[in-house]
């Protein structure tokens, strides 16, 4: 099942809102910046637009806006725009912030999925792994691309990783999707013991 572009946004909101508590890392305390991200959490992308619209008229330079408003232009299906905001995010993100750089190129290279643009996607979300090789959601979004462009084991490999990473990770219908396609026996088993195990993990 293909994520629909209003869930992509939901989840790219919860993903990017949970990365602000993460590494000390000095990032903007404008006061529109912040009520822009406090919109945000509140599930008010409508005013969260209006206060990062006004951040980014007053402080161009604030990549970290630029990203939070790609999440917004996506929850409005606006894909173009988003796509322009997370670029400009990546330009202007400091280096050393390797979680937000890595979200960013996660949000990009996920887009990019949804756009079939298969080798950007790619690139993007390689990127975002090296960046944060920690993160479930990375190796999820890889696994859908490499699931919608045929590449089954590895498509298995990454869930196989995401699992690793956090044993309750939410890999289900990805993992139903590759039981539905796997081209060899081998796979399937393989495939089929990693669901039985999601179901023990779900009893438990």
């Amino acid at each position: 099942m293909k994520t629909t572009m209003k869930t992509l946004a939901l989840l790219l909101m919860c993903c990017f809102i949970s990365a602000l508590h993460a590494e000390n890392i000095q990032r903007p305390q404008s006061e529109n910046y912040i009520k822009g991200v406090e919109a945000l959490n509140e599930g008010d992308p409508a005013t969260a637009y209006t206060y990062l619209n006004a951040e980014i008229n007053e402080h161009p330079d604030n990549g970290y806006a630029h990203c939070y408003m790609a999440l917004i232009c996506n929850f409005c299906q606006d894909t173009k725009l988003a796509l322009e905001a997370l670029n400009s995010s990546l330009q202007l993100i400091p280096e050393a912030d390797k979680e937000y750089r890595s979200f960013a190129h996660y949000s990009r290279g996920v887009l990019l999925t949804q756009l079939k643009m298969w080798d950007r996607a790619e690139e993007d979300l390689n990127e975002a792994i090296r960046l944060n090789p920690q993160d479930v959601e990375n190796y999820k979004s890889r696994a859908q691309l490499y699931l919608e462009t045929a590449r089954y084991e590895e498509s298995f490999n990454d869930l196989t990783h995401a699992l690793e990473l956090d044993s309750k990770a939410d890999v289900n219908d990805l993992v139903l999707q590759l039981m539905a396609v796997a081209p060899n026996s081998d796979l399937m088993e393989r495939i089929t013991a990693t669901y039985q195990q999601l179901d023990q993990v779900t009893i438990h």
